[in-house]
């Protein structure tokens, strides 16, 4: 499993020359911290995205992201399952389908959703697809009068029940927030990075194992006593082993270290997911 190699960096500038010498690594397993939030709402954004990319680097899918990431803005890749005439016809097909194909990708027009479907959680939704020429407006300066319009708009919050959909909603404003004082492609692809593992996690259907990596984050740090310790990971591997399919979402010591016990749906594979101290995540530590 590859580890992920918190880097942090006292000042953009040095982000971006790392950024520069170490593009590809970004994406398969080191993760970047550039000391530019202005706020704490800013600060809990990267921290989400922080732990985004620790839950896709510990379940050992940095190859898969890195094609995804790749692949994130090339429409031809979005190949539709199906085609709608109009956006309510695909919302009631959605809500007809017992069991929608997550991850999948619909048309309406010439418009193009992604199928979110949440089968634990009973949420499903259809999530536009940015245009090239969007992507194009986002990653310019934006007009003074745009700028103003925006900042009359209230933050999104997040409601009292877990859903991804509301944290991604969450983290993007704030981490467009902090794209209007960068100044740098590479400080701005960074961004867009932490936004596309959210989707990445949204695309390989596990919202609630993130949910359930969230949670045994912070009761780990409430009470850091785990439930099973053991000397190497062999033996946490062997326990792992004879627990109920899928295993409860619990924290377990591997030496020094805590794991959190997760699961993939999508593999029926049982987990061991390394929880990142609080100073790794701590996106203000000196």
């Amino acid at each position: 499993m590859q580890k992920a190699n918190a880097l942090e960096f006292s000042a953009t500038n040095d982000a971006v020359e790392w950024l520069k010498r170490n593009r590809k690594e970004v994406l398969v397993g080191s993760i970047v911290i550039i000391a530019g939030a202005a706020n704490s709402e800013q600060h809990e954004a990267l921290r989400n995205s922080r732990i985004a990319l620790h839950f896709i680097l510990e379940r050992n899918e940095a190859g898969a992201f890195e094609e995804f990431f790749k692949n994130f803005n090339n429409k031809d890749s979005f190949t539709p399952v199906l085609s709608f005439s109009t956006k309510e016809e695909a919302d009631a097909w959605l809500e007809a389908h017992p069991a929608p194909p997550h991850g999948a990708f619909v048309g309406v027009g010439q418009l193009r959703y992604h199928v979110a479907y949440a089968r634990e959680l009973k949420h499903r939704k259809l999530l536009p697809l940015p245009t090239q020429e969007e992507w194009a407006r986002m990653e310019e300066e934006p007009e003074q009068e745009e700028v103003e319009e925006e900042s009359n708009h209230p933050p999104p919050k997040l409601g009292a029940e877990f859903h991804l959909f509301d944290l991604l909603n969450v983290v993007c404003f704030y981490l467009y927030e902090m794209e209007q004082r960068m100044s740098s492609p590479e400080e701005i692809e960074a961004l867009k990075t932490a936004k596309i593992a959210f989707h990445f996690v949204m695309d390989t259907g596990e919202e609630h194992g993130f949910k359930e990596y969230l949670e045994t984050l912070r009761s780990s740090m409430v009470s850091p006593a785990a439930l099973q310790s053991f000397s190497t990971r062999e033996e946490a591997e062997s326990w792992l082993a004879r627990q109920p399919e899928p295993p409860p979402p619990v924290v377990v010591a591997i030496g020094r270290d805590l794991y959190s016990v997760g699961y993939n749906r999508r593999h029926q594979m049982r987990l061991l997911l390394r929880i990142p101290t609080p100073q790794v995540l701590d996106t203000r530590a000196p």
